[in-house]
């Protein structure tokens, strides 16, 4: 079966639409080694601001990540397509990561997480619970947080976080990166 054709690309574009440069990110919010790279893409974003660089966020669920899918549609609900919005709510969801994995939630119900994903939503910018509630279960929020999951398809992306410079994924970097290790690798391309 054919992918249906979104209404718009997949991810979160940060940077400069027309980079020369273009890195494409695709990660999951609760892996723990998708949060171990988020500080690094963003410093590598701000060192790069300015530049012909652009950053594209791609926001999956790995199966094993039984909290991510609603989290993510928290994460879509939330930015409403604003890739800035996104970028803020994430670092903010990022940094408490540990409430809301696996253990956390064992013996917790579905209700109980959208819940959690609004107080998170509430906590860091104070929005009206209710609209946030209706939007993280509206079909719209849905197609948009589907589409980098079939994105990833296409790409043969299973795991995360899974990286592309140029859209070629033969990267020298990995969760454990460090700028300097970007640096290193983008550098000669914006030479």
């Amino acid at each position: 079966m054919a992918i249906p054709i979104p209404h718009r690309p997949s991810g979160f574009l940060l940077g400069d639409p027309a980079a020369a440069v273009t890195l494409d990110a695709f990660i999951d919010i609760q892996c723990p080694h998708s949060s171990a790279a988020w500080p690094t893409l963003m410093a590598v974003l701000d060192h790069y601001r300015g530049k012909s660089l652009s950053l594209r966020v791609h926001m999956i669920t790995l199966s094993n990540h039984r909290q991510a899918w609603d989290v993510s549609l928290g994460l879509f609900a939330f930015s409403e397509g604003d890739a800035d919005k996104f970028r803020n709510f994430a670092s903010f969801t990022y940094e408490r990561q540990g409430e809301f994995y696996n253990s956390e939630f064992l013996h917790k119900t579905h209700n109980d997480l959208r819940e959690f994903v609004a107080d998170l939503a509430q906590e860091h910018a104070d929005v009206n619970r209710q609209e946030f509630l209706k939007r993280m279960a509206s079909n719209e929020v849905y197609i948009d947080a589907r589409t980098p999951i079939r994105y990833a398809a296409t790409k043969s992306v299973w795991a995360t976080p899974t990286f592309f410079v140029n859209n070629g994924d033969n990267v020298p970097v990995d969760h454990k990166s460090k700028l300097d290790d970007w640096k290193a690798l983008i550098d000669p391309l914006l030479a």
